[in-house]
């Protein structure tokens, strides 16, 4: 009797700032044991209305200590896992990694958010059920970008992030991983004054990864719109350089505004906002 496997309900909550009900439609939840061996999985999809009172039913699991770890968002052919199937009692919690799907290392469209949850669980024998709490923590950021005072044209454009780091650990960092740069890609959209936005998705910005460049590519002249001269598309960079304290784990959310001066035949000048803070050196004072 002891021995006997538990039923388990897991729910979720959220761990830090807001987070859209409608952006998450599936749950993969992986157990390891105690000795970090891959025990189980339980899959989900096509949530309908997932909210704190969404819970995913375990069965199965015997008495003992676990680490559970979920993987949630939009279900799709967006991420794959390495090794592809998980083996029982062989594959380690180590071994395990969750990468994103790239063809040609380009990402055409934007990325539907991912989110992750890990919590230590001790399952006992004398309960009929027991109920855990697995916060969730995303870990992708949104980037809208737009301009002012770009004189209008008939050219298309196109917003590129480059980076080279897609795949996760199981404890949610990012694995060290040598990949060929990949490229993030979405057609910019003109207003009627002629000026440029866009949006899209990208993996889990952090400050002590620097890699990640913005660029605004003219793809009828094929020359490059921004950055210009001297200037850097370190969005990291940009990012501290206007908010030096940003909480990149706090903060998912980036908006930013090139205001363009000056003519392409004489070039031009290009100053930076992200939230509504200008891009300065970081010893210079910060303006909003």
């Amino acid at each position: 009797m002891l021995n006997c496997p538990q039923q388990i309900r897991v729910y979720f909550t959220f761990s830090t700032g807001e987070i859209n009900y409608s952006q998450i439609d599936y749950v993969h939840l992986y157990v390891f044991d105690e000795n970090d061996y891959y025990v189980e999985e339980y899959f989900d999809k096509y949530i309908a209305g997932f909210n704190a009172n969404y819970y995913i039913d375990c069965f199965g699991i015997p008495p003992g200590k676990y680490r559970f770890i979920a993987w949630t968002g939009k279900y799709g052919n967006h991420y794959t896992t390495s090794p592809a199937s998980f083996i029982k009692g062989q594959t380690t919690f180590d071994d395990a990694l969750l990468m994103l799907e790239r063809f040609e290392n380009v990402i055409p469209n934007s990325l539907p958010h991912i989110f992750h949850a890990k919590l230590p669980v001790t399952v006992v024998s004398n309960q009929s059920i027991q109920y855990f709490y697995m916060p969730l923590t995303q870990l992708s950021n949104t980037i809208n970008i737009r301009t002012v005072g770009l004189p209008s044209d008939a050219n298309a454009y196109r917003f590129n992030i480059t980076d080279n780091n897609c795949t996760y650990t199981f404890d949610c960092s990012f694995a060290v991983h040598s990949h060929p740069f990949f490229r993030y890609t979405t057609p910019c959209s003109k207003d009627e004054f002629g000026q440029l936005s866009a949006t899209t998705n990208v993996l889990r910005l952090s400050a002590n990864r620097r890699t990640p460049q913005l660029h605004i590519y003219n793809e009828t002249s094929e020359t490059m719109l921004y950055p210009v001269g001297t200037q850097s598309g370190d969005l990291i960079g940009l990012i501290l350089g206007a908010y030096p304290q940003n909480d990149f784990d706090l903060i998912h959310t980036y908006d930013i505004v090139l205001y363009f001066s000056g003519d392409a035949s004489t070039g031009f000048n290009v100053t930076v906002s992200v939230n509504g803070w200008q891009v300065h050196d970081q010893n210079e004072e910060l303006i909003e």
